[in-house]
């Protein structure tokens, strides 16, 4: 009897939910996939519209930028509005309907807290700057209200860019008000090679022709007779390097330095106060001793300076230090201030073969080096060194004597009627940082054209 095949029903059902399984997991893969990418578009239109938020935000930004550059010489006037009202926008971005709002809040040292709002389909970021309005005059290296005479043979000028330049805004290498004097045509102007005993850091490979900036009326003289010449005729004579010559029919003015400020300053460091003890100890002076705040008479600076130099061990002082007088750096000394500034009421003299360097970090980049104010004038007698960051500035000259260095990160400017810098055998090396730009305490001239210049920049949080 034949065989008959058999097969269990078990094993049918078996078969159906392996392709029900198998069409599950299908399902399932398919619904995460779908999920997946639900998710990721979801996120990819939130990313666009925060990214889109915050370029809005920014937008409000360079708009307040340009507010208030516009507002500033009515603002600097007598009874213009200062800060500005804030403002709003409504935009565009892509097919996003958009809006910025913008407002302004008294920072101290003049500046401007700007805080722009973005908003773009539902998503808002904020950013806030800081802003300092600066004068123009601070767009050059050396800045002259009157005359810059190079005296006597052997004086040297190097004016190059501190690290990479920012095109934003063109500066020029030396501006002057009334006249470059060369009494021997035996300086020296950006020619290669840099000095070799100059601190650390960032410089260009080459320095180039110097582009200067003259007034109306203003131009170059050669000789003791200051017979007025040109560029062309100096070269022949042997000054080199001078490229552009510009011409301006109003000189921007120096900006206003604000006295109260930087006392303040002063009054809030106790950063010296050990200092101040053991000079107060070393000169017997019991006042001097207690002293907690870096603000001195005079007579007080002179013996923390004396104490300096006196010690075994460097010693630096910190911060901003305000003299209310006259401030001399002694002869043969090396005195320091590490993140801060010398502010003086009157005039700093470094000693012959003394050395004062007043450096900053990242968190103090925006304070100036040293100020002489009042009709102070400073002075680097022969073979001394002044070492600054920042902003290097005097009412009246800055002067030096044969073998002396100045050096600047920053800027130098003088507003001295009669004469502002006078490079006696000397040599002036000034890396120009546009972070002078932002230096707190000073103000743009009433009524005249200002810089906003954003010092800081953050996204605070909500």
């Amino acid at each position: 009897m034949r065989a008959m095949r058999y097969t269990p029903r078990s094993a049918e059902g078996q078969a159906l939910l392996i392709i029900l399984v198998i069409m599950l997991a299908v399902s399932a893969s398919a619904a995460s996939f779908i999920w997946f990418m639900n998710q990721q578009q979801t996120r990819a239109g939130a990313r666009y519209r925060s990214q889109a938020a915050l370029h809005l935000a920014e937008a409000g930004v360079g708009r307040a930028l340009a507010l208030l550059e516009a507002r500033w010489p009515e603002a600097g006037s007598a009874g213009g509005r200062w800060p500005p009202e804030g403002f709003s926008e409504e935009t565009l971005v892509g097919p996003l309907p958009g809006r910025y709002g913008v407002t302004f809040e008294p920072a101290d040292g003049g500046a401007l807290s700007v805080l722009s709002e973005g908003s773009a389909g539902g998503a808002i970021r904020r950013v806030r700057a800081r802003v300092q309005m600066a004068s123009p005059a601070l767009l050059s290296g050396v800045y002259a209200s009157s005359v810059i005479h190079f005296d006597g043979p052997g004086g040297a000028l190097f004016v190059v860019p501190y690290g990479v330049e920012n095109g934003d805004r063109r500066w020029v290498h030396v501006t002057a008000g009334e006249e470059i004097w060369f009494s021997s045509p035996t300086a020296t102007l950006n020619l290669p090679p840099l000095p070799e005993n100059l601190t650390p850091g960032p410089v260009a490979a080459e320095p180039r022709p110097l582009a200067i900036l003259l007034a109306d009326g203003a131009g170059l003289a050669l000789g003791e007779a200051r017979r007025r010449t040109d560029a062309q005729s100096l070269h022949a004579s042997g000054v080199r390097q001078i490229g552009e010559v510009l011409r301006t029919e109003r000189m921007p003015a120096p900006p206003a330095v604000s006295r109260d400020y930087f006392r303040s300053l002063a009054l809030a460091n106790t950063a010296n106060a050990a200092v101040n003890q053991r000079a107060g100890r070393f000169a017997g002076d019991a006042d001097l001793e207690r002293k907690a705040d870096s603000l001195y008479d005079p007579r007080q600076m002179a013996a923390v300076l004396a104490y300096l130099a006196s010690a075994s061990d460097p010693t630096l002082l910190h911060g901003v230090v305000y003299v209310t007088g006259m401030v001399v750096v002694p002869r043969a000394s090396r005195i320091a201030i590490a993140d801060g500034a010398l502010v003086a009421d009157s005039t700093l003299i470094v000693e012959r073969g003394a050395e004062l360097s007043v450096t900053h970090g990242v968190r103090t980049r925006a304070l100036p080096g040293v100020i002489a104010l009042g009709q102070g004038a400073i002075v680097v007698a022969a073979d001394a060194r002044l070492r600054a960051h920042g902003l290097v500035y005097a009412t009246r000259v800055v002067d030096t004597a044969p073998g002396a260095l100045i050096e600047v990160a920053g800027a130098i400017m003088s507003g001295d009627a009669s004469t502002s810098v006078r490079i006696n055998g000397a040599t002036v090396v000034v890396r120009y940082d546009f972070g002078v730009l932002g230096t707190p305490g000073l103000s743009p001239a009433a009524g005249g054209p200002a810089i906003a210049w954003i010092v800081s920049w953050e996204e605070p949080p909500r």
